[in-house]
């Protein structure tokens, strides 16, 4: 099973750039000492996400970044990505692992302890779990589990687990209380102006 050796991992979404381009906005942040991303620009079609996937390779490479795919298991062996990021409801990790090999990661979205306990018992590598708090990207997913659920979540699992859903630099402390491997972010990074200063603040406050 690959170590998920990362506590901070981004989650992207380029509608929230504010203009500027993914790519430009993932470089600073990876220059800044983000360790970890992952794609999930679902909107896109093959053809435009293999090129954003391309551009963003090229960024995380050099510096042995892991890149995870959201869902795509094809792309991810075309690309040789770090791994792929699974819906609850999305292929079995079983079927996946096979096809992924034994070395890349496979992660899964989890919303219920449910879910948690099903993701740990297929094989995931890591769970990401939430919302925790209110996010408006993350309100399709219903409402905030809260710090006690993720707390329970993080009990039960023998796998890391990643909070998500309105965690910020103030909130990380109660989060990693609760027991939480690490964090996952979109708007902590990719709404504020400055990705470089955004990414080092939420690594210093994940620091121990």
């Amino acid at each position: 099973m690959p170590s998920v050796n990362f506590r901070l991992l981004l989650v992207t979404d380029r509608h929230r750039t504010h203009g500027r381009s993914l790519p430009s906005v993932l470089q600073q942040a990876v220059e800044a000492g983000l360790p970890a991303i992952q794609l999930r620009e679902r909107d896109l079609p093959t053809s435009e996400l293999l090129r954003v996937a391309q551009d963003i390779r090229a960024i995380t490479s050099p510096r042995a970044v892991p890149l995870i795919i959201n869902d795509r298991v094809d792309l991810m062996l075309a690309l040789n990505l770090d791994g792929v990021h699974l819906r609850a409801n999305s292929l079995p990790v079983t079927d996946v692992r096979r096809v992924a090999g034994a070395d890349r990661l496979i992660g899964i979205s989890t919303h219920s302890l449910a879910e948690v306990r099903q993701a740990n018992r297929d094989g995931a590598d890591y769970v990401v779990f939430g919302p925790i708090f209110d996010t408006p990207s993350k309100r399709q997913f219903g409402s905030p589990v809260g710090l006690e659920q993720l707390a329970e979540a993080c009990r039960l699992s023998a796998i890391p687990v990643f909070a998500i859903g309105g965690v910020t630099g103030a909130s990380v402390p109660d989060v990693l209380r609760a027991g939480s491997h690490g964090i996952a972010v979109i708007g902590s990074i990719l709404d504020q102006e400055d990705a470089a200063a955004a990414t080092r603040a939420m690594m210093a406050a994940l620091m121990p």
